[in-house]
């Protein structure tokens, strides 16, 4: 009995040597293996990590380029809606200083409107001849009771005469056209003369009674003998007195109202005709 419980004990410890040997077996290849696996990680890690950088580093940038894209689109449509916002404010400020200066302009012309000047009406300039600056065209007509020969003028002074006039508009003739004559008084001596155009800029003195007086600086005042300006409206400055030409000195006149810039102007429709008063129109200076 004894002798096969010994002989039963020997497979026993034979099964576990193959147990412990297969076992020690199993962990030198699984450290074997972890060792391995460490270095093909280690290896991974070292040839995808900078990888992994420039990736997250140009996303980082995208993501930064993108947001900063909608901020600038953002920032340059608010530019452009204050732009346009200054443009209208500029606008509407240039505007108003026009108004304003429209409202001077009304305001001198009314004042000389209602002055002894006569029966007026205030007109527009509509526009002047290209090809002979010497005629403007003006808004009133013979339905406002502008006729040929009604006075134009402005609060400087005398501007022409209509030559046409249709229902709602007519065609003034500068002084300074070459077939225009005012006759004319100089303020400091009151001696009589006349002015003509010279199809310039400038009037000549075409007769004087006494030319001896004249002298640069001198005003000529309109003197009514033509029944057709009032007496006493400024009509120009010397500029210059020249040697005499024939009987007359040479004397080249400057138009007191500026007749390249017209804008508004008055119609004189009815003056009193007395033209020996010597009462000058208001806008006249004082002898």
């Amino acid at each position: 009995m004894i002798r096969i419980v010994a002989a039963s004990k020997k497979p026993t410890w034979i099964a576990l040597g193959i147990a412990l040997v297969l076992q020690t077996g199993l962990i030198s290849f699984q450290a074997r293996q972890r060792i391995d696996t460490s270095f093909v990680r280690v290896w991974i890690l070292d040839s995808l990590a900078p990888l992994e950088k420039l990736v997250d580093r140009s996303t980082y940038a995208a993501l930064y380029v993108w947001e900063r894209y909608f901020a600038l689109v953002g920032t340059h449509d608010e530019n452009e809606r204050l732009r346009h916002q200054v443009e209208e404010l500029r606008m509407q400020l240039h505007q108003n200083r026009e108004d304003m200066l429209e409202l001077q302009r009304l305001r001198s012309v009314l004042s000389l409107s209602s002055s002894d000047t006569g029966k007026t009406v205030v007109a527009r300039v509509i526009g002047r001849d290209p090809a002979r600056s010497q005629t403007i065209t003006i808004d009133k007509g013979t339905v406002q009771g502008v006729r040929p020969d009604s006075a134009v003028i402005t609060p400087a002074g005398v501007v022409g005469r209509v030559i046409y006039s249709s229902n709602f508009f007519s065609i003034v003739q500068l002084i300074i056209d070459s077939q225009s004559a005012v006759g004319v008084l100089l303020q400091s001596t009151r001696r009589q003369g006349v002015v003509r155009g010279t199809g310039g800029l400038s009037l000549d003195l075409d007769y004087i009674d006494d030319d001896n007086d004249l002298k640069q600086g001198d005003t000529f005042l309109s003197s009514g003998l033509d029944r057709i300006y009032p007496k006493g409206l400024p009509v120009g400055v010397i500029t210059s007195v020249g040697p005499r030409r024939g009987l007359l000195k040479m004397v080249q006149v400057r138009p007191s109202a500026d007749l390249g810039r017209l804008e508004e102007v008055i119609c004189i429709l009815e003056h009193p005709q007395n033209a020996d008063s010597d009462e000058p129109a208001q806008g006249s200076a004082n002898p």
